[in-house]
């Protein structure tokens, strides 16, 4: 009876290891999600069996460890939606969806999902991307300050000040970001120069993307035939000259550069000259014994012939 106790235990252990690991056998695929500030993005998930449960959590970045920390749904403590339902979770047999209404900047990022089906269960993370709002800058002045103001956007867009002769004055300029609704920034960007407005025209521009120059430009200039007559014009995607710094710094690097390749040149020099002082010295080695040599036939010379 011992042995045949001992038997069905393990068939048990073995069932169940087996139904352990085709629990795990059991995927889901979800969508990455792009979608606009202030609009409503899904995230779904699809596959073969029907949702029982699921869990996600928000996440920085889903390749960044150990930062899903805030539970947005968990349908075994029946939580299914947060904020008053503006984040919420419907399921449809093998199909789940997040809803997120009137998607702020801070709802950006990874959205770690862990569903339970009928056929087991399966884990992952999805990223939903937001396009903050590229809204046209606009520009005041008073006389005495010129200042330009992009009221709502992603935090990382920056502000650039450019005059009539394509310089970059942004160096002459200070910025202030002032948080806004949902995440965005408002940024207002001054001039400090006293602008020769009947001579020249400054523009603003808005940088919402540093690889692909994507920008919004609002410019200000005076007509010459009526002095105090303001014409305010946008110009979409604006060349953006470098400031002085930046061209600093290229000086700087091609200098480097040049130092360099001039080391290098005074390097091979010099490896000419020791390995020629090299040879020469093989060149004496060589030569001292046969000049000993002939020496020693001299003085043996005078003796043979006494």
């Amino acid at each position: 009876m011992g042995s045949l106790q001992k038997t069905a235990v393990c068939l048990l252990f073995l069932s169940v290891s087996s139904s352990a690991s085709d629990s795990k056998l059991a995927p889901f695929n979800c969508s990455v999600v792009k979608t606009e500030y202030n609009k409503t993005g899904v995230i779904s998930c699809f596959g073969k069996s029907k949702i029982t449960n699921m869990v996600v959590k928000h996440c920085d970045n889903c390749n960044k460890q150990n930062s899903c920390l805030e539970t947005v749904i968990n349908t075994w403590i029946k939580n299914d939606s947060i904020e008053k339902g503006r984040i919420r979770l419907v399921l449809q047999h093998n199909v789940s969806e997040v809803h997120i209404q009137e998607v702020k900047a801070t709802d950006q990022g990874g959205y770690q999902w862990h569903i339970y089906s009928d056929d087991g269960e399966d884990t992952g993370c999805a990223t939903l991307e937001i396009a903050a709002p590229e809204i046209e800058p606009s520009l005041t002045w008073n006389g005495r300050k010129l200042a330009c103001l992009s009221p709502t956007g992603h935090p990382q867009r920056q502000v650039h000040w450019i005059d009539g002769h394509e310089n970059n004055l942004t160096g002459n300029a200070t910025l202030v970001s002032e948080e806004a609704e949902g995440g965005l920034t408002s940024l207002t960007s001054t001039l400090h120069e006293t602008p020769t407005l009947t001579a020249s025209k400054y523009c603003c521009a808005v940088l919402y993307d540093v690889h692909t120059k994507r920008n919004k430009t609002k410019c200000l200039s005076a007509d010459k035939a009526v002095t105090d007559y303001l014409h305010f014009t946008s110009t979409p995607d604006q060349e953006i000259p470098k400031t002085m710094k930046e061209h600093v710094a290229t000086i700087l690097v091609l200098i480097v550069l040049v130092l360099c390749c001039f080391a290098a040149v005074l390097y091979y020099r010099h490896r000419q000259r020791a390995t020629a002082r090299g040879n020469f010295a093989d060149l004496i080695k060589t030569l001292l014994p046969i000049l000993r040599q002939n020496e020693k036939v001299e003085e043996n010379a005078p003796n043979q012939e006494v």
